[in-house]
C-alpha cells in the first residue's frame, strides 16, 4: 500500500511540474507581451499583475493538496481495525 500511494505522488507532483512548465510560458505571454496592454490604464495593469500572482500560487496550492493526500492516504487505518 505505501509503495502505491509513494508512485501516486511522485506521479501527480510529476504532472504539476508538467503543466508548470507547458502553461506558464503561455500565462507570461498573454501577461507581458500582448500590444493591447500598451494603452491600459495603471488599474488595469495592476489587475493584470495580481492575476499572475495569483496563477503562480497555484501549483503550490497543488503540490500542498497532493502531499496532504499522501498523508492522509498513508495515515489511515484499515479496515480491520474498527
Amino acid at each position: 500500500m505505501a509503495v502505491n500511494i509513494i508512485i501516486r505522488t511522485l506521479i501527480s507532483l510529476f504532472a504539476v511540474g508538467i503543466v508548470v512548465m507547458l502553461f506558464f510560458p503561455i500565462i507570461y505571454e498573454l501577461a507581458y507581451n500582448v500590444p493591447t496592454w500598451d494603452n491600459m490604464p495603471d488599474k488595469v495593469l495592476a489587475n493584470r499583475d495580481n492575476l499572475y500572482s495569483i496563477f503562480l500560487l497555484v501549483p503550490l496550492i497543488a503540490i500542498g493538496g497532493i502531499v496532504l493526500w499522501a498523508y492522509m492516504a498513508a495515515t489511515r487505518k484499515s479496515q480491520d481495525d474498527y
